[in-house]
């Protein structure tokens, strides 16, 4: 292990400063289109378009066009036609309705003052969220501008908010259990990046906050189903159950490979077949599932079981894509400053450098048939279960009244 150095510090600031400048760069000059130090943008917030697209269906009272993909294609081809370079195609709303809740109000703006009031909204949520996990605020600016943090606001994803969701409820975990509950039960509105959440609390044996989130997430069903009827909810089971089958898939992976990030498009990258690549997927979620389980169990809190909960959820979900690695980037943080005061290991360095530049350096990758994402997030995790061992001198201790 290297001895602690104000360098690491020093260096860090540089290069992520670097970095964030080029990235707030890469946003003004494509969202202006001058696009000159950055991928080509054709649809600007295309994801943000289904969720703005969703909402002015459901205020229209066109529920059943929400999860019928062709019908909310369309919707959507009409809807912005004056803002489109061409006719999309295959864009579906993949949410479960109570994430339609959370998105209704957006829908009663034009969409230009929809998308940027729900990317501020949003990040200051993230900001106060980090915040809270004793961040600094040069660490949370870096944050909010690093390279994920880029295809965030390029496609008007919801990143932001989930994370304000997953850090913030871990943050008041200890100290304010039912408040944490409640923030991770919000949570559930993207499952693939929930699915992990009840494991580790259960494992962890906190009773309270695992009892909140059970009510929240009932809570927010029954009212998403008072709101929009019961056949919104059989139309979104029916969706989910084609999106998982092999046909849609195919569809997903045809259309975004470039940008996943999971075991299963890297098999799938790398030549496997469909069954060799769902395979090594299912025992991916395995070990993600095995090693949160383990670690909140024997574990007390700390940023590196934070870690380690963030990583697995990148194995266990077959379809995160690189905005979606901005989950990670606190995370990498939080460790990356605890080293430095501690001393890094041999690589330690590398790994965090990594991280920080995959959301982008991936996209090439995966174009030129180098699927390598997959192993930064594994060597990130191998990093963190590293770290466990500084786990009794945390800053946030566990009292009795998270149980």
């Amino acid at each position: 292990m290297s001895a602690p150095s104000k360098t690491d510090l020093r260096l860090a600031a540089f290069v992520c400063g670097s970095i964030s400048l080029y990235d707030v760069a890469v946003v003004v000059t494509t969202i202006t289109g001058i696009a000159l130090v950055s991928y080509r943008v054709d649809v600007l917030f295309p994801d943000f378009l289904v969720f703005h697209a969703a909402a002015r269906a459901a205020i229209e009272g066109k529920l059943s066009v929400i999860y019928d993909t062709a019908a909310l294609t369309d919707f959507q081809n009409k809807l912005y036609a004056a803002r489109l370079p061409f006719e999309l195609g295959f864009r579906p709303f993949l949410y479960p309705p109570p994430w339609l809740l959370g998105i209704l109000p957006f829908g009663l703006l034009p969409i230009g003052i929809a998308v940027a009031a729900f990317l501020v909204l949003t990040a200051t949520f993230c900001t106060i969220a980090l915040r809270s996990m004793k961040l600094t605020w040069a660490a949370v600016l870096v944050i909010v501008t690093s390279p994920a943090a880029v295809w965030v606001v390029l496609a008007g994803q919801n990143t932001f908010l989930s994370i304000a969701l997953l850090y913030g409820g871990l943050a008041l975990l200890e100290r304010k259990p039912i408040a944490a509950g409640v923030l991770l039960g919000l949570l559930a509105y993207k499952p693939q990046v929930w699915l992990l959440v009840p494991v580790a609390l259960l494992a962890a044996r906190a009773w309270r906050p695992l009892v909140t989130v059970a009510t929240t997430v009932i809570l927010l069903l029954v009212t998403s189903l008072l709101a929009f009827g019961s056949n919104t909810w059989f139309d979104f089971i029916a969706a989910a159950r084609h999106a998982s089958s092999g046909t849609a898939a195919a569809e997903m992976y045809a259309r975004v490979h470039v940008h996943m990030t999971t075991l299963l498009a890297a098999a799938k990258t790398l030549g496997l077949s469909d069954q060799s690549a769902m395979t090594l997927q299912l025992l991916g979620s395995a070990v993600a599932v095995g090693v949160v389980a383990w670690v909140f169990y024997r574990h007390p809190a700390s940023h590196a079981r934070t870690a380690l909960l963030v990583t697995a959820t990148f194995l266990v979900s077959p379809y995160t894509l690189n905005y979606d690695l901005l989950l990670l980037m606190p995370a990498t943080a939080l460790l990356f400053l605890g080293a430095s005061s501690k001393g890094c290991l041999p690589g330690e360095r590398v790994v965090y450098l990594s991280v920080w530049l995959i959301p982008t350096v991936g996209l090439l990758l995966n174009y030129m048939g180098l699927p390598l994402t997959p192993l930064v997030i594994l060597l990130f995790g191998a990093v963190a279960w590293a770290r466990l061992r500084d786990a009794a001198k945390v800053e946030l201790p566990q009292p009795a009244t998270a149980r």
